[in-house]
């Protein structure tokens, strides 16, 4: 009998963005040491994220080991009711980030932490870079930041992604505009409709590369290739993370990579790669360091910083950084296919009725607690996790989480001026 790993990955999208992305890395660091196959026939199933287990019925999961990706750390999931359901199936999550990691050992439960990783070949400094923003209309004299997030809540453009923070990022921008001479805004990727509509209404000078979508959802035509991600990153003076909470995001490891100065609020990926001096909790001192670090010289600048950012990141975000962990993991997993009987009982769960699983009555009663903690009159608390966290940090981080969604600009318009 063939002793390899039978595997299945779930979870696809086949738009070659965030979720795809998570399956593709699992697959290339296990490839050689398992075989690819389908649900029925698979011993172990790996999910690229919890909503796509819950689309799986629970007895087309029965007797399989099942790993989820957490596209979000645990804070994030606690303000969703499926996470519930979705952790009562789940054998083991793979934490992305250490802040991820620390929340899962709040909620016990198992998880390994296996790094977010992007192709060194593809995200790497260029030259010509003059030639870079030539392409883009942007002239040479310009300080450029920008970022390639969405910012939209799904489909509805006209809802800003509270998570994303782009109405910080227009707050940042505003500020900029009138202190460094030239400011440009740079966005690409779909979904930037509600930023570019602000910075013109806000008289702010913005390129957006891609194809112009109009008021049309522009999901997912203007997903942009890797190379050429890593070519805007050249064109830009700063890239700017302005999230409110993060399961990475990519954009902090790419633009590390390129060698393009980052700025982030603490989250995710970003806390773990950059120094303090590239870290702000609010717009007012993201602007203010930013501003500083153009008056110093911008990216002509401090470049020592950036390879030196790079090299540690190629190491602890490598690809053996991705691979030891995940094949350490899989060690207590069985091994070898399974058995004709145990493959057609799979099949017909898959064709079954699709009711739902128990949910996993700790975390069930954790979202009570999140909802009572949101309802309150808390002191402010950040919504980014603290170093060696609590359970009580983690739910009032969840009420936070909460908290802002509901604060989101009134009726989500657009801001005036």
């Amino acid at each position: 009998m063939n002793d390899r790993w039978k595997i299945c990955l779930t979870g696809w999208q086949k738009i070659g963005w965030a979720l795809d992305e998570d399956l593709r890395q699992v697959q290339a660091a296990l490839e050689g040491g398992v075989d690819w196959v389908s649900l029925p026939r698979s011993r172990v199933v790996v999910s690229a994220w919890p909503a796509a287990l819950l689309a799986i019925p629970p007895a087309a999961l029965a007797g399989k080991r099942v790993v989820c990706l957490a596209d979000n750390p645990p804070s994030f999931y606690l303000t969703t009711e499926g996470f519930a359901c979705a952790a009562s199936r789940v054998d083991l999550w793979v934490a992305r980030t250490h802040e991820a990691m620390e929340q899962f050992r709040a909620l016990d439960l198992p998880a390994v932490l296996v790094p977010y990783h992007v192709e060194e070949t593809v995200f790497q400094p260029l030259s010509q870079r003059h030639l870079l923003r030539s392409g883009l209309g942007i002239g040479e004299e310009a300080f450029v930041v920008g970022n390639f997030h969405r910012d939209s809540e799904g489909a509805d453009l006209t809802k800003p992604k509270i998570q994303k923070g782009p109405d910080l990022l227009l707050e940042i921008a505003r500020r900029l505009h009138h202190v460094i001479p030239r400011f440009t805004v740079l966005l690409a990727g779909p979904r930037r409709h509600w930023l570019m509509e602000a910075l013109r209404r806000e008289g702010i000078p913005a390129v957006f590369a891609g194809m112009e979508p109009g008021d049309r959802d522009d999901y997912p035509q203007n997903i942009l290739s890797k190379e050429r991600l890593n070519e805007l990153y050249q064109a830009l003076d700063a890239a700017v993370i302005s999230s409110r909470w993060e399961g990475g995001p990519y954009t902090a490891l790419e633009a590390v990579l390129a060698a393009c100065p980052l700025f982030s609020t603490p989250v995710g990926t970003a806390r773990e790669l950059l120094p303090e001096e590239r870290i702000f909790e609010d717009p007012e001192a993201g602007a203010a360091k930013i501003q500083k670090f153009a008056s110093s010289g911008g990216r002509e600048g401090p470049e020592r910083l950036e390879i030196e950012l790079r090299e540690q990141a190629l190491v602890s975000h490598g690809a053996t950084a991705l691979r030891a962990p995940l094949l350490g993991a899989m060690q207590s997993f069985p091994e070898g296919g399974v058995s004709i009987l145990e493959c057609l009982r799979s099949l017909l769960g898959l064709i079954g009725p699709r009711k739902q699983g128990q949910a996993h009555k700790r975390i069930a009663s954790l979202h009570c607690a999140v909802r009572e903690l949101a309802r309150k009159e808390l002191p402010r608390i950040q919504s980014f996790w603290p170093t060696g966290g609590s359970l009580q940090d983690l739910l009032e981080c969840s009420a936070t989480i909460i908290r802002a969604k509901e604060s989101a600009p009134e009726n989500n318009k657009l801001p005036t001026t």
